[in-house]
């Protein structure tokens, strides 16, 4: 049994790693030389336009050069192919190794995507935060926004009562995947309420409204710095995410 027969996935493993950096420095060399020649030639490098020409019209092909070059490399001194063999191998493990690449790239979009919807309307957040009964329903100037660690939206909403208590009904979009979602109440003259929102990153839609519960956070601390909410702390929320169809 020969030495590639074998050790022959070591062989192609070696060889696409040999092929990657390859390509890499036949990329980089290509350019490079590329730019200088165009420069002796007496192109000008008007806002990086010849280094742009340099870069991606000749250094691909230095590229698929290094590639290809690098893989031929290992299969012919490790792999001992020769000839026909040689250029077919060769030419399978890169086409190989473009799938794989490709499929890497693919499967980091998919999963990096952090847009929740898109090719349709993104979910609404619909809300309900009661005030203290018998508070005086604020005039101007109120603000409630969802927070979260990719965006800040601001939400559209109406102020109405019931049973003697202020209630602001409103809904936000919810356009990120993410499990960190704040729904902050700004109202001027008064300290910033913060419900933290117990959903997924990915929510399903309901057709209820959650339970209501008291405010998680108040800004009303030394220097406006925040602290839990107490039984005291007399504003609640409840909410639902609605998806279309």
């Amino acid at each position: 049994m020969s030495t590639a027969e074998r050790r022959p996935l070591s062989t192609y493993l070696l060889a696409a790693l040999l092929g990657l950096i390859g390509a890499v420095l036949g990329y980089i060399l290509t350019g490079f030389v590329a730019d200088t020649l165009l420069a002796m030639s007496g192109m000008p490098d008007r806002e990086g336009y010849r280094a742009m020409i340099a870069f991606f019209t000749f250094a691909p092909f230095g590229g698929l050069m290094g590639l290809l070059g690098g893989i031929a490399l290992v299969l012919r001194r490790r792999g001992r192919h020769r000839g026909l063999a040689l250029a077919g191998r060769t030419a399978l493990t890169a086409a190989a190794l473009a799938a794989v690449t490709s499929l890497c790239v693919w499967a980091y979009v998919v999963a990096g995507d952090d847009i929740l919807a898109k090719n349709g309307p993104p979910p609404q957040l619909h809300f309900e935060i009661a005030m203290p009964k018998g508070a005086e329903p604020p005039a101007d100037g109120v603000a409630v926004d969802l927070n979260t660690d990719k965006n800040t939206m601001p939400s559209t909403f109406a102020m109405t009562t019931t049973d003697g208590r202020p209630v602001i009904k409103g809904q936000v979009d919810l356009y990120f995947r993410t499990s960190r979602r704040i729904l902050v109440l700004r109202v001027p003259g008064e300290p910033d309420r913060l419900f933290i929102l117990g959903l997924a990153a990915n929510p399903s839609g309901t057709e209820d409204f959650s339970a209501w519960r008291r405010v998680d956070e108040v800004a009303d601390g030394p220097g406006g710095a925040l602290r839990k909410g107490k039984e005291t702390d007399d504003y609640r929320i409840r909410y639902r995410v609605e998806r279309s169809m």
